[in-house]
């Protein structure tokens, strides 16, 4: 026991005279998920940025966000489909950027202006989702663009958003809202992924 103990000793100092130091192990996540990006009109994405994000929030949505760093980045091939590799399994959302966007992404979004309300273009309907026969051009929602055909939910005198893509800045990120919360999804080695981009 005392002659390996030397040994390590001398081993840690030769390399040390050496200018190296030893290689630090890390271990890697052998978990993956495979997925496909389309819109609702069935047309891949190809060449989308793919991140995988984890959201972070309360009842009352006062640290709403959505955390990217250090979670898988994926790009889409020409029928939209992805592979996410080195992730612990749990609940998480979808960040992208269309094909001929940027590479990166914030390390977190925060998403506290998805739950607000605005006045109802139909205040005379109430638990009614709007923009499901005409569908609503492009509008701001605090510091988010809601894509062509989005739709709220009228409840009343004021309406919220129901089902959206939203794009934070003028080239994204892109992200996704279904009745009224980011779209999620359990992912764990081996899951298949599908995501519909509403707008597309």
């Amino acid at each position: 026991m005392r002659h390996l103990w030397f040994s390590a000793l001398a081993l840690a100092a030769i390399l040390s005279a050496a200018g190296t130091t030893p290689p630090k192990v890390t271990a890697k996540l052998a978990t993956s998920a495979s997925g496909v990006l389309v819109g609702r009109s069935g047309k891949p994405l190809a060449n989308a940025r793919i991140f995988l994000g984890s959201v972070e929030d309360d009842e009352e949505m006062l640290m709403a966000k959505i955390k990217l760093s250090g979670l898988p980045v994926a790009q889409t091939d020409a029928q939209g489909r992805f592979k996410l590799t080195g992730f612990v399994p749990g609940n998480y959302t979808i960040v992208y950027y269309p094909a001929g966007g940027p590479s990166f992404t914030p390390a977190e979004i925060s998403i506290k202006a998805l739950s607000a309300v605005d006045r109802s273009i139909l205040p005379q309907l109430k638990n009614v989702e709007i923009g499901t026969t005409m569908p609503l051009d492009e509008r701001k929602w605090a510091s988010f663009t809601l894509l062509k055909g989005h739709t709220f939910w009228s409840q009343g005198t004021h309406m919220k958003i129901w089902n959206a893509t939203l794009r934070k800045n003028p080239t994204g990120p892109y992200l996704e809202v279904r009745r009224g919360v980011i779209w999620r999804t359990e992912v764990k080695d081996g899951t298949q992924i599908r995501m519909d981009a509403w707008s597309y």
